[in-house]
């Protein structure tokens, strides 16, 4: 190939763009299913639910968002053991359950049971009598095995606060190991609350083994992490029947608080957050007016938990391995941004490196799309490092729409790592540019062989995809008159700048290109005769002062070999408002340009490339809304700009690429290319003006084209088809006067000799014309 020739200001201006090869192809991917935050994570969170809460509350649960950010439900209580190992449901417990059931199908929670109060009898009186009793005890695991299948139930949740000796610690034990070994070959698993204090006679017995249960839930509520740690300390060192009989870190489970404490009255943190819908992050206390459990005002001061505790606590089970966190209770919660339980969720699936984006406890498609759907967006920048970062991060939503470490973007990086991670987790990526670098609503094109791809790097990493938003159909509102003003692409793409943030941290400052197949090569060493069209307008609304004023303002459609050389390039020049054709193929011009690209106007762009007899030429348009647009395969078609592109170098094309510099913000269409027959249908036999009608308009071209031989066309007045204007094309146009589409026209051959004649005389008027 001959070198670029740079030809004053104006190549000098496009060239740089138009160096880089077309893009490489993209790299397969193929994965399927979707994973549970909870599970990906390792970490769960756990929610109780009283046997006093209304029937009426407990309905609205799911539609209020009370299930959004747990793992597990337990209802608490609300079904009571007796002394023999009977159980007895409370007034509203059958409601409860059926409700709880119903929403733990839907929402996909796993649902517990947990049993403190008792029947018959006082608390500690019943369960010494159950656990002593070798029947009881029987009694007491049938009829909770019964329960719990009965209800849709993955887990029972002890609750006796607490045996007073060893040997009711024994018993105890004992208990839960009969009720684990009905229960765990079904799935369910066996939990024990605890006091933060540790009573050190829980281990004194033979019968204490901490594998009995598979979580141990301590209850220090409100206090903080360093105190949870000790309390963690004091369940580790039951060791009392040695290390392999002793609790691990992976069965703790830290408690949270959702309610005020030490206060006139109980009140729910929801309450609190009513009363103070600007709770700070770090409050330990609430000092005002709050509506208690029954609705009633209560004024005073309360003792909470703040947000910056809550991740303390995660960030201390997350450090130790331990199962998760747990609160009490699941509804008191606020249900926005203030609830515990979201600010739990949110923190661990950032932790854990899950990308839940959505938090709603699945990663999913919805995760992608919530980044795809965002990506090429600033949030701003917020960081994550320190407890105050962090909070100005979870409560402007960065994770949420894709920004996962807070850097204020939301970019190939981020959907890089989605990706991976749904790779890990064995999840399906959407079909999304950002994911699969192809463009999957930039469709509607003629002429090229599957989708546009976005550019990748030497080692088949994606370019910034941030950079393109694919619009819906019709997204450029163009309008003109004439038979070639609605041939182009209905798909709109938007490929912008860099945006002042990205400039502040001199970012994404590289070309952005995207590419496609031809679907039929062009051959300039061949006969050929192809068009091109498209809608394209530079937006200035987005630029930056600095980008107003470059003269890099620029993108480029590029035509490409097979070796992903650029050969041809037409060039929209944003701040000289120009159109430029380069050919790197061309011997003789390679560049010319002209005026007419006026910013934020919607232009259609329509060029010819085409070679006859090894005389090759590129000729290209612009045309406004509002313009005539005629047919451009007219030869006597009036072009802005014609190349001459004749020379003993003639490629073959076979890839075109948008190219744009990071200074530009420029709206394109899909394109069309082709053949003259797929852009215009084939006009009636005698319509030698492709205007649709055969009438007195046309006969000058068969006047004027009289003689041509073997390569004539309608336009020239061949009427026939057989490549010459004669007679037979007179006739022809004669039949056919006031036709509108195709007609026969075949001539009987018998009238050969008259038809010779009318030609010789229509040849003859037609050289004295002249």
């Amino acid at each position: 190939m001959q070198p670029l020739a740079r030809r004053g200001g104006l190549v000098v201006a496009v060239l740089a763009a138009i160096a880089a090869p077309c893009a490489a192809p993209p790299l397969a991917r193929g994965q399927a299913a979707s994973v549970s935050a909870w599970q990906a994570a390792d970490f769960r969170i756990w929610g109780f639910v009283p046997y006093w809460t209304p029937q009426s509350q407990i309905n609205g649960f799911a539609s209020e968002g009370v299930y959004d950010h747990v793992s597990d439900v337990l209802y608490f209580s609300g079904v009571r053991p007796t002394a023999t190992g009977g159980l007895s449901y409370a007034s509203a417990a059958a409601g409860h359950l059926a409700a709880l059931k119903n929403h733990a199908a839907q929402h996909g929670f796993r649902f517990h049971m947990s049993m403190f109060d008792t029947a018959g009898g006082e608390v500690d009186a019943v369960w010494e009598s159950i656990i002593a009793n070798r029947t009881y005890r029987a009694n007491f695991v049938n009829n909770v095995k019964n329960l719990l299948l009965a209800n849709g139930m993955t887990g029972f949740n002890f609750d006796w606060e607490r045996p007073d000796s060893a040997a009711e610690w024994g018993n105890y034990t004992q208990l839960a190991r009969e009720l684990r070994a009905a229960i765990n070959p079904l799935g369910m698993e066996v939990s024990v609350d605890d006091f933060g204090s540790t009573d050190s006679r829980w281990d004194d017995s033979s019968q204490f083994d901490a594998r009995t249960y598979d979580q141990l839930f301590i209850m220090g509520y409100h206090y903080g992490a360093a105190s949870n740690n000790t309390f963690a300390n004091g369940k580790l060192a039951l060791t009392g029947q040695g290390a392999a009989k002793a609790f691990t870190n992976q069965q703790l489970v830290l408690g949270i608080g959702t309610w005020g404490d030490d206060g006139p009255a109980t009140v729910a943190l929801k309450s609190i957050a009513a009363a103070n819908p600007s709770l700070a992050a770090d409050a330990l206390s609430f000092t005002g007016t709050a509506n208690d459990l029954g609705g009633v005002p209560r004024t005073g001061t309360w003792k909470i938990e703040s947000r910056y505790q809550v991740r303390e606590k995660v960030q201390l089970a997350l450090d130790r391995d331990m199962a998760g966190v747990m609160s009490w209770t699941l509804h008191y919660d606020a249900v926005n941004k203030l609830s515990l339980h979201r600010v739990a969720h949110h923190y661990a699936v950032f932790k854990r490196n899950v990308p839940d984006l959505n938090l709603d406890g699945r990663v999913s498609a919805a995760d992608a799309q919530a980044l795809a759907n965002r990506m090429g967006t600033v949030p701003g920048w917020t960081g994550v490092a320190t407890a105050a970062q962090f909070e100005n991060f979870y409560w402007r939503g960065n994770w949420e729409q894709g920004d996962r470490d807070g850097d204020g973007f939301v970019n190939q990086q981020d959907a890089d790592w989605l990706a991976a991670r749904f790779a890990a987790l064995g999840v399906a990526l959407l079909d999304r540019l950002p994911f699969s670098g192809t463009f999957e609503k930039f469709q509607q094109s003629r002429g090229l062989s599957g989708r546009w791809r976005a550019a990748r790097n030497s080692a088949g990493a994606l370019l910034e995809t941030g950079n393109f938003t694919q619009h819906d159909a019709g997204y450029l509102d163009f309008s003109a008159t004439g038979a070639g003003a609605a041939k182009f692409s209905d798909a709109a793409l938007t490929i912008r700048n860099q945006n002042a943030a990205e400039a502040y941290d001199s970012l994404n400052a590289e070309p952005r290109r995207l590419t496609a197949s031809l679907a039929q090569p062009i051959d300039f060493g061949a006969d050929h005769e192809v068009y091109l069209t498209m809608l394209i307008r530079q937006n200035t609304p987005p630029l930056l002062p600095a980008q107003l004023n470059s003269t890099n303002r620029n993108i480029s459609l590029e035509l490409c070999d097979d070796a992903g050389e650029v050969q041809l390039a037409f060039s929209f020049l944003g701040q000289q408002n120009e159109l430029a054709v380069v050919s790197q193929a061309d011997l003789g011009e390679s560049a010319v340009s002209a005026p007419g690209f006026a910013s934020d106007v919607i232009y259609l762009f329509v060029a010819k490339l085409s070679s006859h007899g090894g005389e090759g030429a590129v000729h290209a348009s612009l045309f406004a809304s509002g313009d005539a647009v005629g047919n451009f395969t007219d030869p006597g078609f009036p072009w802005m700009l014609a190349l001459n592109t004749s020379g003993a170098d003639q490629p073959s094309l076979s890839h075109v690429q948008f190219t744009s510099h990071c200074d530009g913000n420029f709206t394109v269409s899909n394109l069309w290319i082709g053949q003259p027959d797929e852009f215009f249908a084939r006009p009636a036999p005698g319509d030698f003006d492709a205007s649709g009608l055969v009438d007195a308009l046309d006969l000058p071209r068969w006047k004027a084209g009289v003689g041509a031989n073997g390569v004539a066309t309608h336009w020239q007045g061949d009427g026939d088809g057989d490549g010459d204007v004669d007679g037979h094309d007179f006739l022809t146009w004669q039949r056919n006067l006031g036709a509108t589409g195709p007609l026969a026209a075949a001539i009987p051959e018998p009238a050969g000799l008259l038809l010779g004649a009318l030609a010789a005389a229509a040849a003859a008027q037609a050289q004295r014309m002249r």
